[in-house]
């Protein structure tokens, strides 16, 4: 009996902790690590963000975009463009990139070049793809 009650509380306790981790919530800027944004050049940088392997590759690159577009307006940028990806699954889910910055009106010709305001004005969650 009592091996039994403990059983089941260590199945409940199994589900609420994997529910826990697939329902992953956006960090912002300010709670980053500093590993996780580092300066290449004067408006180039390598942004990372993590989050549990239980998210979707969808989820993580609106989080990384959004993560890009606080650092571009924190550092008196309008646009950015995303490069050099790379990216590892193990016990968490990690995507790296080159994020370059620019001011003032939207590269000529740039159709991947995302508008931080832009970015930020949309929510944070991204719908399921079923």
């Amino acid at each position: 009996m009592i091996v039994q009650a403990l059983l089941k509380a260590s199945f409940m306790v199994c589900i609420v902790t994997c529910a826990a981790c697939a329902t992953g919530q956006y960090t912002p800027l300010v709670g980053a690590d500093k590993d996780e944004v580092e300066q290449l050049k004067e408006n180039v940088y390598r942004v990372e963000y993590r989050v549990s392997s239980f998210s979707s590759q969808a989820q993580l690159d609106a989080y990384l975009r959004r993560r890009c577009a606080e650092l571009t307006l924190r550092e008196g940028y309008d646009f950015f463009h995303l490069a050099q990806r790379a990216d590892v699954l193990a016990l968490s889910r990690r995507t790296s990139m080159t994020v370059t910055m620019y001011k003032g009106k939207k590269p000529v010709g740039a159709d991947d070049v995302y508008d931080a305001k832009e970015v930020l004005a949309a929510p944070v969650a991204v719908p399921n793809r079923d």
